[in-house]
């Protein structure tokens, strides 16, 4: 296994953890999970196709991946509501 492919998978579930601690009323985890995913991978392209400079480990880009989650963890969590507690 790649270790590249061992930081991303930590990347994203970190990344979605963070959130669900921060936010713990939005969103359900597979929705973070798959947003901390499309983060991940939008990052990478950016990275990639913008030649960006910066630590690399491996074949990610961990700031700009950091990043990339974040943002679209953000975005996602405002255009979803709050979901409601069932009694």
């Amino acid at each position: 296994m790649s270790p590249a492919l061992v930081l991303a998978v930590l990347f994203v579930l970190i990344g979605a953890q963070a959130t669900r601690v921060l936010a713990p009323r939005r969103g359900s985890y597979p929705l973070l999970l798959a947003l901390a995913v499309a983060g991940l991978v939008a990052a990478e392209i950016v990275a990639i196709t913008a030649h960006l400079a910066g630590p690399a480990l491996g074949v990610l880009h961990p700031v700009v991946d950091v990043f990339g989650i974040g943002l679209a963890e953000a975005c996602g969590l405002l255009l979803t509501g709050r979901r409601r507690r069932v009694r």
